[in-house]
């Protein structure tokens, strides 16, 4: 009695290894419906092909590889809050005033032909001036500096107060023009610069007459300054 309880038992372990294989072998290739032959007597199961036939005191199975879909399973708890990031960067602080009237530039002064106020953070700067001396009625020779200035107070560019972080000078004779009697001349200041700062400041297109001031007209046409933010500080 005992050797029979054995063997089942090795026989139902070996069916059990048979229909774990069959598992195995079917999830490899997707979905797929199994069949079986089971002893009626000892219980003993083999895995079949769908068209095989069973034999004398077998009964046949079928089941498939999957289970039908479980039911949904509870949300997840909501993650942690991801680090702030730092804003404004890639803003582009810029103003013009191209097409508008030109400032005039006085002479024995710093005339500030642009501004813009800035935040906290780093930058790069550009700006660009057209400017015009004329009306003048010998050929001088004249002088006009042009600068970007960073200050928060008044922004100036020529030393020893000034704070320019950029700076270009013009120089030229002027030659006569279409109108008799009259000399001038013209000339593009272009700028660019590299600003960080930590705290709030006033970005300042700067223009002075230096030499040849006496009988000339000095202007400022189409004044553009842009301030590209790169990075802000926290």
């Amino acid at each position: 009695m005992m050797r029979l309880v054995k063997a089942m038992r090795a026989i139902g372990a070996a069916s059990g290894a048979v229909v774990l294989l069959a598992f195995a072998v079917a999830s490899a290739a997707g979905a797929t419906t199994i069949y079986a032959c089971v002893s009626k007597k000892s219980g003993a199961m083999r895995v079949v092909s769908a068209k095989a036939k069973c034999r004398h005191g077998e009964h046949r199975l079928s089941f498939s590889s999957t289970g039908s879909a479980g039911p949904a399973g509870a949300p997840g708890a909501p993650g942690a809050a991801g680090k702030q990031g730092t804003s404004g960067v890639g803003v582009d602080f810029g103003t013009s005033r191209v097409g508008s009237e030109p400032t005039r530039l006085a002479t024995g002064g710093e005339d500030v032909v642009l501004s813009r106020t800035l935040p906290a953070g780093s930058y790069l700067v550009s700006a660009q001036v057209t400017l015009l001396a004329g009306e003048a009625k010998t050929p001088l020779f004249v002088v006009v500096a042009c600068g970007i200035a960073d200050s928060a107070g008044t922004p100036e560019i020529l030393e020893p107060a000034g704070k320019a972080i950029d700076e270009s000078v013009w120089l030229q004779t002027l030659a006569p023009t279409g109108t008799a009697g009259e000399y001038g001349g013209d000339t593009d200041m272009p700028l660019q610069a590299q600003l960080t700062t930590t705290t709030s400041t006033t970005l300042a297109l700067i223009c002075v007459p230096i030499e040849g001031t006496t009988g000339v007209v000095f202007k400022a046409f189409d004044p553009q300054l842009s301030a590209l933010q790169t990075t802000a500080n926290e």
